[in-house]
């Protein structure tokens, strides 16, 4: 295990988990409120792809029987994805259970909207399914750093679509997609990085982040509507971030710490059930047992924000680290 992955997980599920605390604050007319959740927001995008660059450092290099790696990949996806996207059918219909019906929840699992964050385990199955393709030219550094650059205009090429809404003609769609992020992370993984191109990557990441949080906040008040395009995981800006990020741990974190390493190990089981408490801590039910609800707007989005973060964060966590000791239960937060 690189030792800074674990810093890399853990960081990483931590701002998924803020996203999804302060996503509400932005669905708002412009206010001290939606810049508060606009900078908080816009700070955490690098986090999925984050995610996505640990797994191609730690898995894209490796040389295994395809059989092995599937038999490995099998074991974390298969029975997560089948309890949790069930749990969160049924969830969604907590309230109105005579409305719920086993074959729109096939549609929805089939379709991809068991719920709103599960759409991450759809988009890592196909990255696993095209693993033992790029493994065949893990060692030709050129064809990596070629797709790299050919996906990176890609992203560049969706900024154009988005002012001109016109797409080139050429078909390209098999560089598109967190491919991209999977290989860019193991190229960073793998290679020292000068001072003098980390200093030009934090460069990047500087602006990527000021056009994530500006360049919302514009298109916004354009439209006259909340537009997430520049907070999106692919905008070639949340790259320049990701990529700053990325470097910035791996030359600033190279030691083992215990905890760490847990709450990195946890980091799977706390993406699937962190919406649930989420849901829970502000619902009727919790409002009843403790007489208030804990939101991002409890009290003051000052308070409600980071103690609704933290709140939410540590009862994943816990949940995530009980589970996980239960057996055959333990293998829906691998």
């Amino acid at each position: 295990m690189i030792q800074y992955a674990n810093a890399l997980r853990s960081l990483a599920i931590m701002a998924v988990v803020m996203i999804h605390v302060v996503s509400s604050l932005m669905v708002v007319d412009i206010s001290k409120t939606w810049w508060f959740g606009n900078f908080i927001d816009s700070f955490a995008r690098w986090s999925v792809p984050v995610f996505v660059m640990v797994s191609g450092a730690l898995l894209l290099g490796k040389e295994e029987p395809l059989s092995v790696f599937f038999k490995k990949r099998a074991s974390k996806i298969i029975i997560p994805f089948l309890f949790w996207t069930l749990f969160y059918q049924l969830f969604k219909f907590r309230t109105q259970l005579d409305l719920f019906s086993i074959e729109t929840a096939i549609k929805n699992i089939y379709i991809g909207k068991a719920y709103y964050h599960l759409w991450f385990l759809y988009m890592i199955v196909g990255i696993y399914i095209a693993t033992p393709l790029f493994r065949a030219i893990a060692h030709r550094t050129n064809l990596l750093l070629y797709f790299v650059a050919i996906w990176f205009f890609m992203c560049l090429e969706n900024v154009v679509f988005y002012f001109t809404s016109m797409h080139m003609g050429f078909k390209m769609g098999m560089f598109w997609g967190f491919a991209g992020y999977y290989v860019l992370g193991y190229l960073l993984a793998k290679y020292t990085i000068s001072k003098k191109a980390a200093a030009l990557i934090y460069i990047g990441g500087v602006i990527g982040m000021l056009v994530t949080i500006f360049g919302t906040y514009w298109a916004t008040s354009s439209k006259g509507a909340l537009d997430i395009f520049w907070l999106d995981y692919l905008a070639p800006n949340t790259v320049l971030v990701s990529m700053a990020v990325f470097v910035l741990v791996k030359h600033s974190f190279n030691r083992n710490v215990p905890l760490l390493a847990s709450f990195a190990a946890a980091s799977f089981g706390i993406y699937f059930i962190h919406p649930f408490f989420l849901t829970f801590y502000k619902s009727s039910l919790f409002q009843e047992l403790f007489g208030f609800a804990l939101h991002n707007r409890t009290i003051h989005v000052l308070f409600g924000v980071p103690v609704t973060f933290i709140v939410v964060t540590l009862s994943s966590y816990l949940a995530v680290v009980i589970l996980q000791k239960i057996p055959f239960v333990k293998n829906i937060v691998p």
